[in-house]
């Protein structure tokens, strides 16, 4: 069976709260652990990465000394967003559940190399889909399971236990006991799908949430993007996002001195880029966009200052281009 390359990487909150769940079963997880070639040590970081594919047998063997097929599920309930530190917290302070996944779209490297996570929208519904670069069968089903449950206990974390999806689609064989994924997910599932999707219900996913807190949520962001700058080299995408942000309110910054600031040449950061199939000006123009709708989202924050932040000269420069991005004005946007 193919593994997970060496050099994919798990958050070491993902470990932390396996230890947690394993030891609610009575078993020993520094046992287990090691026995896949993980030391589990209190002392470590939180900020330090483990090797997804040693990760992978945990979660292979866990199944096995449980006998819990529903063990993902179990896991996720453990789930706290101070797990997940900076995106964690941004996501609580998030102004809606809309904004919180784009945050774990922007930022799912922080959780797992291993994987991205896709937000499509579509006739008043929206779809979170966990894609995994791998064959079916590769990933442990339990791992799947987890990754699925977590999405669903953040928003119940901020939204209230009431919450749920409109329908989940998941890669899994159909369980021998499908009573806890219904019991969990209270919506309709399907089993042995080509995909893992969450779908919801766009205008619930757009509703205000209790605890929003803009400023708070932008703090963590930066927490999130100094973390990945240092852990996520390898990644060319990521490290020029979180370069771009940085630069935006001295004004959009040209892909020279991006390069400079990332101690490469131009030339050497085309080329890079272009290996992962983008551009420097599409990364400019998404990451101008994706910022754009999340302060326009912040009523604290004037059009005037929005321009500032995202480096245009002119509040008309901004609202041509958002136009362009959107099909709207800024104004219009924000009414809606």
């Amino acid at each position: 069976m193919n593994e997970p390359p060496s050099n994919v990487t798990t958050h070491m909150g993902i470990a932390r709260v396996m230890a947690v769940t394993l030891a609610e079963y009575g078993l020993d997880p520094e046992a287990i652990f090691h026995a896949s070639g993980l030391t589990l040590d209190p002392q470590q970081a939180m900020d330090e990465r483990v090797a997804a594919v040693a990760m992978q047998k945990v979660w292979r063997q866990v199944v096995v000394d449980t006998g819990d097929e529903a063990f993902g599920l179990k896991y996720a309930q453990n789930m706290h967003p101070a797990a997940l530190q900076g995106l964690g917290f941004a996501w609580i302070a998030s102004s809606t559940l809309y904004d919180a996944f784009r945050r774990l779209v922007r930022y799912y490297r922080i959780i797992s190399s291993a994987g991205e996570v896709i937000l499509h929208e579509e006739d008043g519904s929206a779809r979170l889909w966990y894609k995994i670069p791998a064959p079916k069968g590769v990933a442990a089903p339990a791992s799947l399971d987890a990754a699925l449950a977590v999405f669903i206990q953040l928003c119940r974390f901020t939204k209230g236990m009431q919450f749920k999806p409109a329908r989940v689609e998941m890669q899994r064989v159909a369980p021998k006991d499908p009573t806890p994924f219904t019991s969990f997910f209270q919506c309709p599932i399907s089993y042995d799908c080509p995909e893992n999707c969450l779908y919801f219900s766009l205008q619930e996913l757009n509703a205000a949430l209790p605890m929003a807190s803009p400023e708070l949520a932008r703090v963590n962001d930066q927490i999130v993007i100094d973390y990945l700058k240092r852990y996520d080299k390898d990644n060319i995408v990521s490290q020029v996002r979180a370069s771009i942000i940085e630069c935006l309110p001295s004004g959009a910054p040209g892909q020279e001195s991006i390069a400079s600031a990332m101690n490469t040449s131009p030339r050497s950061l085309q080329r890079k880029l272009s290996e992962e199939g983008v551009s420097y000006k599409q990364l400019l123009e998404d990451v101008r966009k994706d910022l754009a709708q999340q302060y326009l989202k912040e009523s604290g924050r004037s059009i005037g200052e929005v321009t500032f932040l995202l480096g245009f000269t002119e509040p008309s420069n901004f609202a041509r281009s958002f136009k362009r991005w959107t099909g709207i004005t800024p104004h219009e946007y924000r009414e809606q």
